[in-house]
């Protein structure tokens, strides 16, 4: 399994552990698996791939660091790394573009569409090619302490700079590299363009404000970043990057119309006056309101916390942490999420479009402009189901259908639309695997088991699983078998049974034990007696790399299933039990009957028929406390009939 420390380290042995990560910038995720496919189109951390074999096939953005150390990895559309990245292997990456940070490869390789390094290049005893031709040298950090040293920068170079001294004059007019500048009153008289990270920040308690001078500066590749400073750019009218402020900054930004992220942490504070687009998120921690009066479109989140964003049009989620008034807002691309109380006096009246709808904590906002809703949950807004393109409806924690597709997966509602879609006629030919007819499923499966939706909407869909059902063949073991997909192979495990997957895998009997029990049976005039029956029962392991579901560490190495007959039919069946009760079969087969322990005392007798346990009681009784499973004893003392 993963482990974490305290800079929250994942080691991924298994498509399991992924499952468990946390995905944010703390996260550092070490895999050391081989031959797994890992499904996702970002990630917030650094990634570090030891396993051969690993395989990224959606995976287009990287926050952090990425570090190849393993053969045959494949990540063939990654396009940005934000920060550092190292490749000791060969690997499938025809899409990279953007790396901010360092660039250090040791091995042949060309990147036909890499176009930005942003930090240190290294390429040892390597022929490496990029978009702009090959990479012929390192670079190295150079210190600036003195006015001289300015000097001797080369006009056209590629370079990193780190500004140390007070008073310093930079005459480039464009500048290839990154600029760290700590000294004072540091002055770009010249300078109209940066393809770098530009980093400014000050050692002082106080910090300075406004020392730094950039006058003619109207463009920049890159990321700026500040901390415990202040600075203008009159002129800036343009940034790809992120703008991340700490410690109390003060930056303006009276030309700039486009920027990338936009984060003000620990007190600092921006004027952006003119700014109208924001290609990346919006965060603001300030105490003092942030006004964002010409602000229009934020393509990835924005936080609303003490801003002031009266004419903003469209963004992609939304996070509200008060009452708002949304004068102007036609478009949430993605979901809104309230991080605190809903307050229904949250004005949306003119929210044309919504990406996502799942949250029924929302019932009571109003959208009177509403017109199209793209993904929506059913029932967690009343009447949304007829201006949604699609809609979801959650079967039960695993399984949500629409007409069309079904996913897979026990996260909630939006997030499912990370997990990889699977056509109807796919889950057509799973239910296939268990059920012998359509009318056997909506009888055994549908009515008892599913949730039950009273729309015409899932008639459809429900129409569209008979309509199948004649078409398509039940699934081939094969092909779920070798299935890549974890939750979807247990999925299709459930249908095909624990007893045929017991004999697919020959499985080993360990234990078995018979005990004598007196059911009730009744005759032709309904008196009651008790017969006298013998059951037996076995206890079966397998091995879980048999099963394709393998978790590292030995005490995971096996499954456990407890077999019985029906006491009518003869027939046989098949029950997964925890390793803890594998060593008495009759201890097995109790433990598949879980109750309130208050409930115990007054159980008057059990019945089962398969999976359905009843529990008659001596009187009634509100159920509380731990929920355990029954003891042999108390079982088989209590057990009156089963079929």
């Amino acid at each position: 399994m993963h482990t974490t420390d305290t800079i929250r380290k994942y080691k991924i042995f298994s498509e399991e552990d992924w499952a468990d990560i946390v995905f944010d910038k703390y996260a550092l995720i070490e895999v050391y698996a081989k031959n797994i496919t890992f499904h996702c189109t970002e990630i917030e951390g650094s990634l570090y791939l030891r396993g051969e074999g690993c395989r990224f096939p959606e995976l287009k953005y990287i926050a952090g660091n990425l570090s190849i150390d393993a053969k045959y990895c494949e990540l063939p559309v990654l396009e940005t790394v934000e920060r550092h990245f190292t490749m000791h292997c060969h690997t499938m990456m025809n899409e990279l573009r953007k790396v901010r940070g360092n660039f250090k490869c040791i091995v042949d390789a060309t990147f036909k569409n890499l176009e930005t390094i942003g930090g240190c290049i290294a390429v040892k005893n390597a022929t490496v090619h990029t978009r702009n031709g090959k990479l012929l040298k390192t670079r190295d950090v150079i210190p600036v302490q003195y006015q001289f040293q300015a000097d001797e920068l080369l006009k056209d170079d590629i370079f990193d700079i780190n500004i140390l001294g007070d008073n310093i004059i930079i005459p480039h007019r464009e500048i290839r590299g990154k600029i760290t500048i700590v000294g004072k009153n540091v002055s770009f008289p010249n300078l109209e363009f940066v393809h770098g990270t530009l980093r400014i920040r000050s050692e002082y308690h106080i910090g300075h404000k406004f020392t730094h001078h950039f006058p003619m500066l109207k463009k920049l590749i890159g990321n700026l970043k500040f901390e415990n400073t202040g600075v203008s750019f009159p002129v800036l009218q343009e940034t790809s990057g992120s703008i991340h402020m700490e410690n109390g900054s003060y930056v303006t930004f009276p030309a700039l119309e486009k920027s990338g992220n936009i984060m003000l942490n620990g007190g600092s504070r921006g004027a952006f006056p003119v700014l109208t687009d924001i290609i990346g998120n919006f965060m603001y921690n300030g105490s003092e309101k942030c006004e964002l009066n010409a602000l229009r479109y934020v393509k990835g989140f924005f936080n609303t916390y003490n801003t002031f964003a009266p004419n903003i049009a469209e963004v992609g989620d939304l996070i509200i942490h008060e009452i708002y008034r949304f004068e102007h807002l036609q478009k949430v691309n993605g979901k809104i999420q309230f991080l605190y109380n809903v307050n229904p006096a949250t004005d949306f009246k003119s929210l044309e479009y919504l990406g996502e709808w799942g949250d029924s904590r929302m019932k009571d906002l109003k959208f009177p402009a509403l017109e199209c809703i793209n993904n929506y949950l059913y029932g967690t807004y009343d009447g949304f189901e007829y201006i949604a393109k699609n809609i979801y409806f959650k079967i039960n924690n695993n399984l949500h259908l629409t007409k069309d597709y079904f996913i897979i997966s026990r996260t909630s509602f939006p997030y499912i639309f990370q997990e990889k879609r699977y056509p109807m006629r796919k889950l057509v030919a799973i239910l296939k695997l268990r059920h012998s007819s359509f009318q056997n499923f909506k009888t055994r499966e549908y009515e008892r088991q599913w949730e039950s939706f009273n729309t015409p909407f899932f008639t459809k869909v429900l129409g569209k699983i008979e309509s199948l059902w004649t078409e398509v063949e039940p699934m081939k073991y094969e092909e779920f078998f070798k299935a890549e997909d974890r939750n979807f192979k247990l999925f299709c495990f459930s249908y095909y049974g624990v007893g045929n997957l017991m004999k697919k895998l020959e499985s080993r009997k360990i234990n078995e034990k018979e005990i004598e029990i007196a059911y009730e049976e009744y005759d032709e005039n309904g008196n009651e007696k008790l017969i006298q029956k013998v059951n037996r029962y076995e206890v079966h392991e397998i091995e879980n790399r048999k099963l394709g579901v393998f978790i590292w560490g030995s005490r995971a190495e096996y499954s456990y299933a407890v077999k019985c007959w029906c006491p009518s039919t003869e027939k046989e069946h098949w029950l997964w039990i925890e390793s803890d009760y594998k060593s008495d079969a009759l201890t097995a087969i109790a433990s598949t009957f879980r109750i309130h322990s208050n409930l115990i005392p007054y159980i008057k007798c059990l019945k089962r028929q398969g999976d359905l346990l009843i529990c008659e009681l001596k009187e009634k009784v509100t159920p509380t406390g731990e929920i355990r499973p029954l003891t042999a004893s108390e079982y088989f003392n209590l057990l009156r009939a089963e079929t």
